[in-house]
């Protein structure tokens, strides 16, 4: 496995709550928006993202969140959690990079 559940559960329901969550993309995601044909999306690393839902994805997906990216045109995006920046003003930052790390972590062993 690689998430716990009752951590993905915990982490979930304090996101849930405080929607929608400010972040900022990381370069991968940014990347991959771009390669996926949405290349006419002005978006770079400080860029403002809200979060606008949690879901989880199961196992293999993980958490990952619909986003809106602020002052462009409506395009619905799902990304998991590990391709965003928080902002220190999160109160749930160290939940948040806890997970993400684990996360980044055990994919790593398993591929």
């Amino acid at each position: 496995m690689i998430d716990n559940s009752k951590q993905v559960a915990a982490l979930m329901l304090k996101l849930k709550t405080h929607l929608p969550i400010p972040a900022k993309p990381t370069d991968i995601l940014i990347r991959q928006l771009r390669e996926q044909g949405t290349k006419s999306l002005n978006i770079s690393p400080d860029s403002q993202i809200e979060v606008t839902d949690v879901m989880y994805m199961g196992d293999e997906g993980g958490i990952c969140c619909a986003l809106k990216i602020i002052n462009q045109e409506e395009v619905a995006f799902v990304v998991s959690i590990t391709h965003l920046r928080f902002l220190k003003t999160n109160p749930f930052l160290q939940n948040i990079r806890t997970y993400q790390t684990l996360r980044i972590k055990k994919l790593a062993k398993r591929h």
